[in-house]
């Protein structure tokens, strides 16, 4: 026969009780029951996602609490205060007593990012209901980031190594706008991507290279002969950014533009 009853349960890490917290509890006096107080409301608050009420509508009072987790009143009294110091729990003015860890022990580790924040909503907004409180009054708590989602992210980081991916359009418009001739710009494009995607030449090296060869053309006595610029298509097709800029090359051209004289 099945059974059709709805089970809670938490999920609590081998090193639970190694934790600073609850080895700052367990030094006090009368600490141990407090751990075991602390446990059990966590556990009892499950059922409403953290919540602690009778059946969600009731407060629970120190004697409720108190009898549900079999300990002496006045221990549950003491073991409310140092929860609340701690900021283990927080209790609202409806008397609702919110366990503030309890997303840590419960539901799947890839969601826990996304549970935290919507508790923490659910916290406010019944703050808010209760007191009167303003969305800019409500001082933010508990921001704790849950092992199994620091474990989750500590992978994805050693899958996905952090490198951006380059804007190939925003590189190429910088080439295109340094670029004296503006013709052959749809080929042109897909040729500066195709170049940046071998890694074999960086965006870098071939601006500063077009800079030096926009420069010298500038700079260049008036006499020497010099081309006119290739369509950028070409200039990229045979790798222009290649060419050296230097005394060498004008006294050739010079030559060149003499011999062509005669």
């Amino acid at each position: 026969m099945s059974d059709n009853k709805k089970y809670y349960y938490l999920k609590i890490k081998d090193n639970f009780f190694d934790t600073d917290e609850i080895k700052i509890l367990e030094s006090m006096e009368n600490g141990y029951i407090y751990s075991n107080i602390l446990l059990k409301m966590n556990l009892k608050s499950a059922k409403y996602n953290g919540r602690l009420m009778f059946n969600d509508r009731i407060p629970y009072n120190p004697k409720m609490i108190s009898t549900i987790t079999g300990q002496n009143i006045d221990h549950v009294e003491k073991a409310i205060k140092v929860f609340i110091e701690m900021g283990m729990i927080e209790v609202l003015d409806n008397g609702a007593i919110y366990m503030l860890d309890i997303q840590n022990f419960v539901g799947q580790s890839s969601t826990e990012a996304d549970r935290i924040r919507a508790y923490r909503g659910k916290i406010e907004s019944e703050k808010q209901l209760t007191n009167g409180d303003k969305p800019q009054d409500v001082v933010q708590m508990y921001d704790k980031r849950t092992p199994e989602l620091e474990l989750e992210l500590e992978l994805k980081l050693k899958k996905e190594p952090q490198s951006d991916k380059p804007d190939y359009l925003t590189l190429f418009n910088s080439f295109w706008n340094l670029y004296p001739k503006k013709t052959t710009k749809k080929e042109s494009t897909n040729q500066y991507n195709k170049i940046l995607k071998k890694n074999k030449y960086s965006h870098e090296f071939i601006i500063n290279a077009l800079k030096k060869q926009i420069e010298w053309r500038e700079n260049v006595d008036k006499k020497t002969f010099i081309s006119e610029w290739q369509d950028p298509i070409r200039w990229l097709k045979n790798e222009r950014w290649n060419d050296e800029v230097n005394k060498t090359e004008i006294n050739t051209q010079n030559q060149y533009r003499k011999m062509d004289e005669k």
